[in-house]
């Protein structure tokens, strides 16, 4: 089998006493797939397509579980438009070798932008459901995918404790390069099933709930400890060994004035600069900047320009001349329009 695969790899037969073996293998066991998958391998160098087609269907009738007939008969029927016969392969595989699973995404990725595709793709998914974010992530490479991807989807979301799907950040990232900021919003909320206020921040309490960024809370990951404390509060502690985005969020503000204001306790202590800043995306100049000096409540106004259609308000730590922590909570956090 090794001598034979090597030399079909380079596009050669192999010698004829390895053939003459094959065929006593075959003779002797006649139930055997693996003749029929050599033979198989061997008309596909030859470029005799449907020969090859007939022999794996052998080898596969003699082995239901042999995982190289199937998928050489799954890219058969992908490459001749044979959908249905093509998904029923996949959907075994899938089943019988997961680590094969994503082979067949960017193939039936293309597929799916095809007339007829979606209505068969979807009752694919509910068949094998371990599919769908597979074939939605490598969809989710092109923002134009989109409304393909949200036509696909089943609208599944993640028990509690479950990593969400790679797909989901992987959209909505696109979208927000692409500057398509309010479908990236709309998708968003579809996916993480809310429905919150335009024109403020979510999630004012810092609480973990199951919404992805970047429109929810995105916390440091290192160079600080920053995560929810009880009381809907913000527990940050600031090593200041470098400057990081301590917290961020995406916003979609209409233009307009609004009051950002927080209570902020603890220690604090003095050394680095932390801060809110808000900046215009997808520039990067800040339109607001509230310094975290003190304890108490601290709160500061500003205005959203024209030309504006999202903002990314972030929390900020910048190292000074030395290293020195800084530990306080957030709370009581809010983000309205001025005088409402």
């Amino acid at each position: 089998m090794a001598e034979i695969g090597a030399r079909a790899a380079q596009g050669q037969s192999p010698a004829p006493e390895t053939l003459r073996r094959v065929e006593e293998i075959a003779s002797k066991a006649p139930l055997a797939p693996e003749p029929f998958l050599i033979k198989g391998a061997l008309a596909q160098v030859q470029q005799q397509q449907e020969q090859a087609e007939r022999l794996f269907v052998a080898a596969r009738t003699r082995d239901p579980r042999s995982v190289a007939a199937r998928y050489f008969l799954a890219e058969r029927y992908l490459r001749t438009g044979r959908i249905a016969l093509a998904l029923g392969e996949i959907a075994a595989l899938s089943r019988l070798f997961p680590e094969a699973r994503a082979q067949f995404g960017p193939a039936l990725a293309a597929f799916s932008s095809m007339p007829g595709s979606q209505p068969q793709l979807r009752s694919f998914f509910r068949s094998s459901p371990e599919m769908e974010p597979l074939v939605l992530l490598s969809l989710a490479e092109d923002a134009r995918s989109a409304e393909l991807i949200m036509a696909l989807w089943g609208g599944r979301r993640p028990g509690a404790g479950e990593p969400r799907p790679e797909w989901e950040a992987k959209l909505l990232s696109r979208l927000v390069e692409a500057g398509q900021f309010t479908k990236a919003h709309a998708i968003w909320r579809q996916v993480a099933g809310v429905n919150p206020d335009g024109a403020s921040v979510f999630n004012r309490g810092f609480r973990e709930v199951p919404a992805p960024p970047p429109f929810n809370w995105r916390f440091a990951s290192a160079g600080a400890v920053v995560e929810p404390a009880a009381g809907d509060r913000l527990q940050v502690i600031y090593y200041g060994r470098e400057d990081i985005v301590l917290a961020e969020q995406l916003l979609v503000l209409p233009p307009g004035r609004y009051q950002l204001a927080m209570a902020i306790s603890g220690p604090l202590g003095e050394g680095s600069d932390i801060a809110w800043t808000l900046t215009c995306v997808p520039r990067t100049e800040p339109v607001f900047r509230l310094p975290v000096d003190r304890t108490g409540q601290i709160g500061g106004n500003f205005a959203v320009p024209e030309r504006c259609p999202a903002q990314r308000l972030q929390l900020v730590g910048s190292a000074g001349e030395f290293s020195q922590s800084r530990e306080f909570t957030v709370g009581r956090f809010s983000l309205m329009r001025a005088g409402a």
